[in-house]
């Protein structure tokens, strides 16, 4: 019996400690419970606030994007904005109701006028340009529905590049191309808007760098063969000269092709960054006409805006932009004005009109001569160095400049939208900036006239011998067509044009050549030294260099071109 009671109450105590032990089970997966259903709602949080943030990173993105957009708008009409048109560009709609801007604006970066600092690129595909910089930040802050919020910044860089710091430099629409038969050395930058085709017929050496927002091809358009005649050799960043014996399409020997990163890492291997083209990040320097802005599909007609005689029809933008609007003294269709269109007395002989036969153009020209030693002499020059001379709607119109050569202290940059000749040598006197923008431009020696040139003939049966002549300025122009297979405009290194018989005689020329458009009036087709047809010149041996004068003191009224450039970005 007494061991019968023992064993009851050993059972009795079992269950007695069993009670407790189920309760702190009970308690330890409450808590459990408990804490998933926390991590499970901290998480649900967790995953919802950064939704909300995600959304309001895409907003504030967005607002970068649409301020970008607006500001190129106006910069593309307005090169300087105003403190107002600034503040005028606000904010995108946001379609979630949940999201709204808080902090939305662009500014100038250097607060005070002229809000602009120069600089020269050392690095990227840029490296040796110059130009005045306005820096623009872009902020755009968004909130959500809550205390989240993204705040994003980028910097818009605008740059001003005189056009004229370049040796060579062509727009959009115009292919470079450049294929000499003698030996040509060439020492200023050259800068492509589209394709670089190149090749030597002899010896072709560049001393500085090339760049092209297309390709660089070593071939021309009118002839199939690949490559076209001899390596161009390029100097390197240490200052060796190399030979291109490959492009941007096939590989060295040419035998095959290769892809783009490849041809970047064989050019930068053998250039050191002095051969650059769209695959190293060149994009284009856009002319100061507003419509480029937007590629149009005819930039070439575009860009011979630039040299238009202004018109009723003209949107403020363009008006402003053509070098019409620019020009200190005017002569238009035998009218004298200054730059207010107000009447201007000159004296006698400044400009006077006559005719002479271009073999080229096979056409009697009507010329407006202007006696540019007599307009410095007589102080009758613009006061700003501007020039525009112009005969609309007359077939054949052109101009002529003769005795040029001493121009006016300040310089000299004259602008037509119709074929320009320099006759005789140009700025050799006490050298100044200047610059020559026409339809296309034609140089006649210093032999012109005692030669009686102006008469009707080629080579064959008038005498028209050329003697040396110097020309200092840099030329804005235009070729008559574009080179196709078969068919040439002449390459750079015929770009300026010629009617004279140069055999054993020498062009000297110091400055800046510009091809932004395809000639409209002068659209005689090239063709060297006659055959094919008509001789009406044989090409003079060329030194040609870029003036380095125009690195520090540009021709009066110089082009800007305009690069839009992605500075830092940040998020905070």
């Amino acid at each position: 019996m007494n061991f019968s009671a023992r064993s009851f109450d050993f059972r009795r105590a079992e269950r007695g400690s069993a009670l407790p032990l189920a309760m702190i089970v009970m308690l330890i997966c409450s808590i459990l419970g408990f804490t998933l259903v926390a991590m499970g709602m901290t998480e649900m949080q967790i995953s919802g606030n950064w939704k909300q943030y995600s959304a309001a990173f895409y907003a504030a993105e967005a607002g970068i994007e649409s301020g970008v957009v607006a500001l190129r708008t106006i910069l593309a009409s307005t090169p300087t904005p105003t403190a107002a048109q600034l503040s005028g560009i606000t904010a995108p709609a946001l379609i979630d109701p949940k999201l709204s801007f808080v902090n939305y604006s662009v500014a100038w970066v250097v607060p005070t006028p002229p809000n602009s600092y120069p600089t020269t690129f050392t690095i990227g595909p840029y490296a040796g340009f110059s130009g005045q910089v306005t820096d623009y930040l872009i902020t755009s802050e968004v909130r959500g529905d809550n205390v989240t919020r993204s705040r994003l910044t980028q910097i818009l860089r605008q740059v001003q590049v005189p056009l004229f710091q370049f040796g060579v430099f062509y727009g959009a629409g115009v292919d470079l191309e450049i294929a000499p038969g003698p030996n040509m050395t060439f020492n200023g930058r050259v800068h492509s808007n589209s394709n670089i085709y190149v090749g030597a017929g002899s010896t072709l050496d560049f001393d500085s760098t090339i760049t092209s927002a297309g390709g660089i091809l070593r071939r021309i358009k009118r002839d199939p063969s690949i490559p076209w005649g001899n390596n161009p050799r390029i100097k390197d960043a240490s200052g060796n000269y190399q030979n291109l014996n490959f492009d941007s399409a096939l590989r060295p020997g040419f035998g095959s092709a290769w892809t783009a990163s490849a041809w970047q890492a064989q050019a930068t291997s053998t250039f050191g960054g002095t051969v650059r083209d769209s695959a190293m990040g060149v994009g284009q320097i856009i002319p100061p006409v507003p419509q480029l802005f937007y590629n149009p599909s005819n930039p070439d007609v575009i860009s011979h805006q630039l040299i238009e005689v202004a018109n009723a029809g003209d949107a403020p933008d363009l008006a402003s932009a053509k070098m019409f609007s620019k020009s200190g003294l005017r002569i238009v269709n035998g009218a004298v004005t200054d730059m207010g269109g107000n009447p201007v007395s000159v004296p006698p002989g400044v400009f006077t009109t006559t005719t002479f036969y271009d073999m080229r153009e096979q056409r009697n020209m009507v010329v407006t001569d202007v006696n540019v030693g007599l307009l410095r002499s007589s102080g009758a020059a613009p006061a700003n160095g501007v020039l525009y001379v112009a005969r609309t709607g007359s077939p054949g119109a052109s101009v002529r400049l003769v005795n040029g050569s001493q121009l006016p202290s300040q310089g000299l940059t004259v602008v037509s939208e119709n074929p320009m000749y320099i006759q005789g040598d140009y700025n050799t006197v006490a050298k100044v900036p200047a610059a020559v923008l026409a339809d296309a431009i034609t140089v006649l020696s210093n032999n012109w006239a005692p030669n009686n040139s102006d008469a009707k003939g080629d080579l064959a049966t008038v005498t028209r011998q050329a003697t040396a002549t110097t020309v200092n300025a840099a030329f804005a122009l235009g070729p008559s067509v574009e080179s196709v297979m078969g068919q040439g405009n002449g390459q750079l290194e015929n770009d300026i044009r010629f009617l004279e018989d140069w055999n054993g005689n020498t062009f000297t020329y110091g400055g800046s050549i510009i091809d932004l458009w395809h000639s409209q009036q002068a659209v005689g087709q090239w063709q060297c030294c006659g055959s094919g047809g008509t001789q009406y010149y044989t090409a003079p041996q060329r030194i040609w260099s870029y003036d380095t004068l125009f690195n520090t003191t540009p021709p009066p009224g110089t082009p800007q071109g305009t690069l839009i450039l992605r500075g830092a970005w940040s998020q905070q």
